[in-house]
């Protein structure tokens, strides 16, 4: 994938624009004009803000790595109304729950179908890439970006997680993960095979990202969701993308099917 136009260390306008996202969102994301998809979050910052921030070697740390996230995933702030006038909803399913299963994440299956990525965050980069770290389903939005855009969160999720592992060990977990099983080769790695066949991790593996994923600091949205994606792609050991995108192929399929029926 290639990383977007869009991309400069930061944009810094008047106005916040994660609120005008959330008010946006009806279940199936936001993107920034046509091209972009739009990864946000109302999320207050970490109460150890103030420890990561006044720890000069961290916070060091951390604006290096936010600046290389910065090259392939831009960090948008404080948008003027001429770019707030881009963000736009994107279409969600009306169909309902079945039974106790909760909605499918239609916001996820639509990160996946964008080649550009982007965040829109507010204060300064840091602080954006630390809200959006914190929630599980932001991290697997970022994980269906290119692969050099994994590898410089993961870094910077690291040195947070130094700091505040009950926030950020969960983005650590998920982001190495989606890193590991793309492979070791510095390249995005598409799974177009009808049947996948892979080794099948061990269940320590399994618990430990399930834990990681649904017993966050933060309170996730739709968990039945969340570990069900998190636990198969461990499982087989193929990328959180790749389920997403499996996911969203059979989706289409099944509404053709429904429309030919219809």
């Amino acid at each position: 994938m290639n990383p977007s136009p869009l991309t400069s260390s930061e944009t810094k306008l008047p106005a916040c624009p994660a609120p005008v996202c959330a008010e946006l969102d009806k279940g199936g994301g936001v993107r920034l004009g046509s091209h972009t998809f739009a990864i946000y979050s109302c999320a207050a910052l970490p109460p150890s803000w103030p420890q990561l921030r006044d720890d000069v070697t961290t916070y060091t740390q951390l604006t290096a790595c936010a600046a290389r996230v910065c090259e392939t995933l831009p960090v948008l702030l404080n948008l003027d109304p001429c770019t707030l006038a881009q963000l736009a909803s994107l279409p969600a399913s009306t169909s309902r729950s079945i039974g106790t299963i909760p909605t499918v994440p239609w916001f996820l299956l639509h990160a996946s179908m964008f080649e550009r990525h982007c965040v829109i965050g507010h204060g300064s980069t840091v602080e954006s890439l630390l809200v959006i770290l914190q929630r599980p389903w932001c991290v697997l939005e970022a994980c269906c970006s290119n692969t050099e855009t994994i590898i410089a969160l993961r870094d910077f999720a690291l040195v947070a997680a130094q700091v505040d592992p009950d926030r950020y060990d969960a983005a650590v977990r998920l982001l190495s993960h989606e890193s590991g099983a793309r492979g070791t080769l510095g390249r995005d790695l598409i799974y177009r095979t009808k049947h996948v066949c892979a080794s099948r991790s061990s269940l320590a593996a399994v618990r430990s990202i399930y834990v990681a994923s649904t017993l966050t600091a933060v309170t996730s949205y739709n968990r039945f969701w969340l570990s069900l994606i998190c636990t198969c792609a461990v499982y087989v050991e193929i990328p959180f993308s790749e389920v997403v995108r499996q996911m969203r192929d059979d989706l289409m399929l099944l509404r053709q099917i429904g429309n030919q029926v219809m």
